[in-house]
């Protein structure tokens, strides 16, 4: 399994793209003052966990994606460091058959982060964005960059029609253990309830892009699984 989707709208491919994540990474060490050996360690077990088998989506290239999100929005945050870092981290753990994936990765993004020596005052801020990607929902106004945080992780939803198809598609592979039926059912809900939202972006710069793609990709994708759901 490539450690990279498909390159479709923010997925990328290729070695050469994974050499640029490296440099990027060590970039970002290199800023925090990490130890080089740390650094490359914590680097060793990213690349392994957003190259398990598994992951047709949640991988390497949604990490690139949302880097690239950060670097276009970087006037509008207020600590890149802690939203970099989180980016890194919020989807190292990544198994479709468990409940518990981003409290996982919190933990583990902790742990790799002392062993990193990043500063104390970062490592919480950090925990609270991967944390906040269980409900995308802003409940803790201690950490100014979450909002925009959470809407990089959704920017997906607003893709171009044909991207958000091959989104789509991934995300069904990710899930190929569940029966179609139950698939169908449970993918409608979770949609729905993004459609319940008085808005799916929390910021105006990412809503004034993305919010009404968003909700035409979602609405057409429920055009598609409602037939066969019987949860209305």
């Amino acid at each position: 399994m490539p450690r990279f989707a498909d390159s479709r709208d923010d997925w990328v491919t290729g070695a050469q793209n994974l050499s640029r994540l490296k440099l990027r990474w060590q970039s970002l060490c290199s800023s925090l003052t990490c130890p080089e050996r740390a650094a490359a360690d914590v680097w060793q077990l990213i690349d392994r966990h957003y190259s398990e088998p598994h992951r047709h989506y949640h991988n390497l290239g949604h990490v690139a994606a949302l880097l690239r999100h950060a670097d276009a929005h970087r006037a509008h945050l207020s600590h890149v460091q802690v939203v970099e870092l989180a980016i890194w981290f919020h989807d190292i753990i990544y198994e479709s058959r468990s409940g518990g994936n981003e409290v996982a990765s919190a933990a583990l993004a902790a742990a790799a982060m002392r062993a990193m020596q990043v500063d104390p005052d970062i490592i919480p801020q950090v925990e609270r964005c991967i944390l906040a990607t269980i409900s995308h929902a802003v409940t803790d106004m201690e950490v100014p960059d979450l909002p925009l945080f959470l809407d990089f992780d959704l920017a997906i939803l607003g893709a171009p029609a044909e991207h958000y198809r091959h989104y789509r598609e991934a995300i069904r592979k990710e899930y190929a253990w569940v029966p179609e039926q139950d698939y169908l059912t449970g993918r409608a809900k979770v949609l729905r309830r993004f459609l319940e939202r008085p808005a799916l972006y929390f910021t105006p710069w990412m809503a004034e892009r993305f919010e009404a793609p968003a909700r035409d990709n979602i609405q057409s994708e429920l055009l598609l699984l409602e037939p066969h759901s019987t949860s209305r």
